[in-house]
């Protein structure tokens, strides 16, 4: 093979997988779309991020990294929907009067899906808002009006128990036999060690 035909395969073969890519790369009106609409979203992100103040209100350094992130955010943007920067700026340049109207009009039907998908989000909140109960009771302490149930079914009746569970009387009956005459259970003799119960 001669030197000719050897550099002429070699420019061949770096060339053709460059106008394969530039020919894949490009962009449909819906992408140019939602490429715009993220950038926009992300640049009023960094915006709010520094108080919605001007550049001239901000000091050298601030402004340098509001820049900074403004950069990134774009980056970020670009490398989401998989577009280099440079390929982007190119096809925004080269687009004629025709494709800037089909990208207007793709902007304005994502904004109207997107407006749609927030009502419908709003709606079923409002919805699931209504589906709840107004008001939890709450009980104030226990009385024969206002019995707690612990386990019970809606059909059961309510039943009311008075005095000590049956397990808890001869504790009671204990603690008073083993007292002094005349003292009451919560007395304790003197000398006696005090002992916490809980």
């Amino acid at each position: 093979m001669s030197r000719r035909t050897s550099v002429l395969l070699l420019v061949s073969w770096l060339a053709a997988p460059g106008l394969a890519l530039a020919q894949d790369e490009q962009l449909t009106p819906e992408q140019i779309a939602a490429i715009r609409r993220d950038e926009q979203k992300a640049q009023a992100k960094v915006t709010e991020a520094y108080g919605h103040r001007k550049p001239s209100e901000l000091s050298t350094e601030e402004r340098r990294q509001m820049i900074q992130d403004q950069q990134k955010a774009g980056l970020g943007v670009m490398e989401k929907h998989g577009v280099s920067d440079k390929a982007y700026s190119r096809q925004i340049a080269r687009m004629g009067r025709d494709e800037r109207e089909a990208v207007n009009q793709a902007e304005q039907r994502l904004e109207s899906e997107e407006r749609a998908a927030r009502e419908a989000a709003e709606q079923k909140k409002a919805e699931q808002a209504q589906k709840l109960p107004e008001e939890v009771p709450i009980q104030q302490g226990i009385s024969d009006e206002n019995p707690v149930e612990l386990e019970s079914t809606s059909d059961a009746a309510s039943v009311v128990e008075e005095g000590l569970p049956p397990g808890e009387a001869g504790l009671e009956e204990g603690a008073a036999e083993g007292s002094p005459e005349g003292a009451t259970p919560g007395e304790l003799p003197e000398g006696s060690v005090d002992i916490p119960v809980e």
